[in-house]
């Protein structure tokens, strides 16, 4: 009989152990905050091998002739963590320089354009349901569409790849740091970066209305 309690007990014990650990993990993956990277890494973190746009996109070109695209991870840490992506649906038409996503933070938000033109084929199911995706691990699973592209070779000669990919992202945070630290009422954020230090994750969130603006309107739609 009391063997018979200790097997209970012990049953009961590692039952209770489960379903709290369940019940920490799933309070964790639904409050746990999104990881980014420092700006100035992740101006070095795109995945490797693939094409820059000046689009603030990165793409690779699938064997089957699709196109992997994905996001620039500075806008990510522009914008900083909690964000949203707003993406389009699997099957639908994309034009180039048209509506690829958005990046929102609470009501503001990013407009993303896109490099090239085609359907897409599938979203990645990494944006849904999982919430530490960053969009700046510099792997190849930080993509958001599967494209089926109309005519990627019109397109190959304003992309970059390697060091002119680096160098171009290198020129790109220093405008945004100048930029950014001259816009009016950054007040405490903008004397911060007066020595030269880095652009801090976020920095966007700290800002008005009119710095989403100008940055949408110098950087991402031109």
């Amino acid at each position: 009989m009391v063997a018979v309690l200790v097997i209970v007990t012990v049953l009961a014990l590692v039952a209770l152990d489960y379903f709290w650990l369940r019940h920490r993990k799933a309070r964790q993956a639904a409050g746990s905050p999104v990881k980014l990277r420092p700006l100035t890494e992740a101006v070095s973190r795109l995945p490797e091998g693939v094409f820059l746009q000046p689009t603030y996109t990165w793409s690779r070109l699938e064997a089957n002739g699709e196109v992997l695209l994905g996001v620039h991870p500075l806008l990510f840490g522009l914008v900083g963590p909690p964000y949203r992506i707003d993406v389009r649906a699997a099957g639908d038409r994309i034009e180039s320089s048209g509506e690829l996503a958005r990046i929102r933070r609470g009501d503001r938000r990013l407009i993303v354009r896109s490099p090239l033109s085609g359907r897409i084929a599938q979203v990645n199911p990494a944006l849904t349901g999982e919430a530490e995706w960053a969009g700046v691990d510099g792997d190849a699973n930080g993509w958001l569409y599967r494209l089926v592209p109309d005519r990627v070779a019109d397109e190959l000669p304003r992309w970059m790849v390697a060091e002119r990919a680096a160098e171009w992202t290198r020129a790109q945070y220093a405008r945004l740091r100048e930029y950014l630290f001259g816009v009016q009422h950054a007040g405490a954020l903008g004397l911060a970066m007066t020595d030269g230090g880095d652009m801090p994750v976020g920095i966007l969130a700290n800002l008005d209305a009119a710095a989403w603006d100008g940055v949408q309107r110098d950087f991402l739609d031109q």
